[in-house]
């Protein structure tokens, strides 16, 4: 773990440019690549299962946390238990099966992505997208630059990265049970 945070500081700097609502508007349903390592991404759960298993293979090996000589094989998502709570993002969980099964690798994972710019959450797409920038772009950092010194523990980082193009985003990490999802108890 820190030897995988390490080589991410060790890489060049990189820098966030705010978007425009206007942009946002324009390119939320558009691929394209992210800043981080420069792979077209999904932003929801239906992309990730459309990018499948292959794009999840070479996703975790670009940021470091799938060993290269390992696979995903198959990606389920979770059909029974919908994360709704939160005004920010957009959440799903969803398994994976690896070629190879070795210790300290998660199976049972969770997914942040940008909220739908429709509906009911358009608001909040546009909140998060537009007027909390670069927040989703600095939480995704926080995992992969500082998950080995952070003084606290934080659930696992598997993936993530954001587009300056679209202002979609994903951030991967193991699955956590928190009070939604059977947890237990909140307060």
């Amino acid at each position: 773990l820190e030897e995988r945070c390490r080589a991410e500081r060790a890489k060049p700097p990189i820098m966030w440019q705010p978007i425009p609502l206007d942009v946002v508007q324009a390119n939320h349903q558009r691929r394209a690549p992210g800043i981080i390592y420069g792979l077209e991404f999904p932003w929801s759960e239906a992309t990730l299962v459309e990018f499948g298993p292959r794009w999840l293979t070479k996703a975790f090996h670009a940021a470091g946390t799938l060993s290269p000589r390992n696979r995903v094989t198959l990606i389920i998502p979770e059909p029974k238990i919908k994360v709704t709570a939160g005004n920010n993002a957009g959440k799903f969980l969803f398994e994976v099966r690896y070629a190879e099964q070795t210790p300290g690798l998660h199976t049972k994972l969770f997914a942040k992505v940008p909220f739908p710019l429709e509906g009911a959450t358009a608001s909040d797409r546009l909140s998060s997208s537009v007027y909390k920038q670069p927040m989703d772009y600095m939480e995704i950092n926080t995992y992969r630059l500082l998950e080995a010194s952070l003084p606290v523990n934080t659930p696992k980082y598997y993936f993530g990265d954001i587009s300056n193009e679209t202002s979609n985003y994903i951030l991967i990490t193991e699955r956590v049970d928190f009070a939604e999802i059977g947890g237990g108890g909140g307060g």
